[in-house]
Formats: structure tokens, sequence, C-alpha cells
């Protein structure tokens, strides 16, 4: 009962924090154009790779090793390299980039990292409502700070949303303090060996695997860019954000399934339940991908504008590989659960391998369709090699 209320849950929150992502997106759209906005996008993009750097020991290391070492042995090398990656990001920044942005990156990552961290917490320990809490909190508040600054301080421009980031992450922190203390009374932070040795072996596997995946997502794009032009990248962006929305169902479950498995272990019964999560997902995505199939062409035009009117073809083409991706997230947060994490940067090094061989020869010649097939079978070549390995596992 609780897995399936925890699942429900995780699935209402990660809807809303759908939404007021997408109000964010247009408010900025809105306000500052596509200088303003593009700029924020890179933002955003530096904090996700320097954040995968950080997840080495804020990320599923924590939740892991949560029960055998204790929240107090994880915290102290959590927080120093929280502290180092930041650093990182911000003197990249300072030095590369922009200076005016260096500090508000340093403040955002280091923000970041520690939400990182209690998320982790609260996941190890089946917190799964505090996570939820937290996931959902971090849009709600920065939409609501970049609309109150836009009107306190219309003339920084878009500075507005770097200000609003810290402001509204300052509180998300406060928060998760708060609940953090509602079952670990106090936090000692320590500096220790063991735990760092097994943080480090675990994280950087598990963030290799991110890392790899990242780029199966997202090489096409270059590709597509490189070989025919930016335009069709836009409509093709598109359809990819809404078959990443579909897998918001399949990741909520994954990650309870996860928690799940970390809290009782590799055992027939988690396979099962394993098992059965995994159909799940592919039934509800499979429904969502029909709706939105329905849905005519024009809508999409008018929704997005009329250069966007192929989405729905973007859309047909990735279906498969959505559906495949579906029950493969399941897999692969049961792999990281039980700390098979070979597997994950198989699976994910065999998809790099097919995208970069399929984009050479399929997009240059097919365009936003080449694209499409490129991603769908990429995605399908990676999950079954997830399932071949999962029923060796069960077998």
């Amino acid at each position: 009962m609780n897995l399936t209320k925890n699942i429900l849950q995780t699935v209402f929150s990660k809807g809303l924090i759908l939404l007021f992502n997408f109000a964010v997106v247009v408010i900025s759209t809105q306000l500052w154009g596509a200088e303003g906005r593009g700029f924020i996008a890179l933002f955003i993009a530096d904090l996700g790779l320097i954040g995968i750097l950080g997840n080495i020991f804020t990320g599923s290391s924590v939740s892991y090793y949560l029960s055998q070492l204790g929240a107090s042995r994880l915290s102290g090398q959590a927080y120093l390299w929280i502290f180092i990656t930041s650093i990182l990001g911000g003197a990249i920044f300072y030095f590369h980039e922009n200076q005016q942005i260096a500090l508000p990156f340093f403040i955002t990552s280091c923000f970041f990292g520690i939400i990182a961290f209690h998320n982790s917490l609260f996941i190890g320990s089946q917190k799964i409502n505090y996570y939820n809490i937290l996931t959902l909190l971090q849009p709600a508040l920065l939409l609501i700070f970049i609309i109150a600054f836009y009107f306190l301080f219309p003339a920084i421009g878009y500075f507005i949303y770097f200000y609003a980031q810290i402001v509204s992450l300052t509180v998300l922190v406060g928060i998760a303090l708060i609940l953090r203390k509602r079952y670990i009374s106090k936090l000692k932070l320590q500096i220790d060996k063991e735990a760092i040795g097994k943080s480090f072996a675990f994280g950087w596997q598990t963030e290799l695997s991110n890392l790899l995946q990242f780029v199966n997502y997202r090489l096409s794009f270059y590709f597509l860019g490189a070989l025919s032009g930016t335009a069709p990248v836009g409509v093709f962006s598109i359809g990819i954000t809404i078959a990443e929305a579909i897998w918001i169902i399949s990741r909520s479950i994954s990650l309870v399934q996860y928690s799940h498995v970390l809290s009782h272990g590799d055992t027939p019964q988690a396979r099962k339940e394993t098992m059965k999560v995994s159909l799940i997902s592919l039934w509800a995505s499979l429904g969502t991908i029909v709706i939105l199939l329905l849905i005519p062409e024009p809508v999409f035009g008018f929704i997005f504008g009329e250069e966007f009117v192929g989405v729905k073809k973007v859309l047909l083409y990735l279906s498969p590989g959505v559906l495949a991706i579906a029950i493969s997230n399941v897999y692969g947060n049961y792999f990281s659960a039980i700390g098979q994490l070979k597997i994950l940067i198989l699976k994910s090094g065999t998809g790099v391998i097919v995208t970069v061989l399929l984009s050479y020869l399929l997009i240059g010649k097919y365009g936003i369709t080449g694209a499409c097939i490129v991603n769908s079978v990429s995605y399908m070549i990676t999950s079954v090699v997830l399932l071949v390995w999962f029923l060796k596992r069960k077998r």
C-alpha cells in the first residue's frame, strides 16, 4: 500500500513540477526574449554538468550507503565536495564566460548540492514525501520570486532570474534542514576515509553512466544542427521535451521502487515488484502517448508557433523508443539500488555508440526524421540491454 501511495504522490508532484517549469520557461521568454532565455539555458546546462560531478558524493551513493554508514559519516565529504565543485564552476565562469555570473553560479551550485544531498537522504530513508515536497517547491518558489523581482527590480533584466534562483534556494535549504531534523535530530559533519572510499567507488560509476546517458540523449542535437541547420533542431527539441515529459511517469515509479529495493534488498519479491511496476509504467506511458498523438497537428502550431507544426511527426517516430525507456527506467534504478553499476555503464555506453553510428548514416540524409529514428533505436537497444541483464539476474 505504501509503495502504491508513494508512486501516486510522486507522479502527482512531478506533474506539478512540469507545469511550474513550463511557466518559468514561458515567463522568461516573454520577459527577456531569445537572448535572455539563451543565456539562462546555458547557465542551467552548466549547472547540470557541475551537478553530475557533484553527485559523486551527494547523489545515489548517499542513498545506497545511508543504512550502512549513517548520515553523519556521509555528510562531511558531501559538503566538502559541494564546495570544491562549486568553486570549480564559479572559476570557469569567472575566467572563461561571464565574471558577473561567477558568484551567483557558485552560490547556486552550493545550494543545489545541499538540496541534492538531502534529497538522497530522504530517498535512502524512504521519506519520499519529503523528497516530493522539496522537488515541488523548487520551481514553485523560483516562479514566485521571478515575478516578485520583476515588479521590484525590472531594470536589471535577466539577472532577475539568478537572484530569484538564489533566494528561492535559500528558502528551500532552510526547509530541507527542518525536514531532516524531523528524523535525524543532529547531523555531525565527519570526514570518514571508509565512507569516502565507498561513496567514490559507487558514485563515479553512477555519474559516468549518467554522463553517457546525457550524451546519448543530446548528441543527435549537435549532429542535426551541423548537418541540417538550427531550425530543425528547434522542432526536434520540442518533440524531445514532450517525450521527456512523458517519462515523468516512469521516473516517478522507478524512483519509489529504487527506494523500496534499497530498503528491502535484492529479494525475489523485489524482482517481482520491479517487473510489475515496469508494466504499470509501460501502460501509463502508452496511454499518454496515444492521447498526445490524437491531438490535431494545428494545436501544436498554436501552442509553440507555426514553425513547430511538425512536432506531432517527431512524437510519432520517437514513440517506440519512449515506451522502451518507460520500461527500462524501472530496471535501471533496480540495478542502481543493488549496486550493479557496470551494467548501467554498459547500457549507456552502448547507446552512445549506436547514436554516433546511426547519426552519421541517417541524419544527413533524412534530417529530423533521421534524428528521431536514431534516438528511438538507441532507446530501444539500451532498454533491451537492461532487460536481458534483468532476466539473467531473475534466473
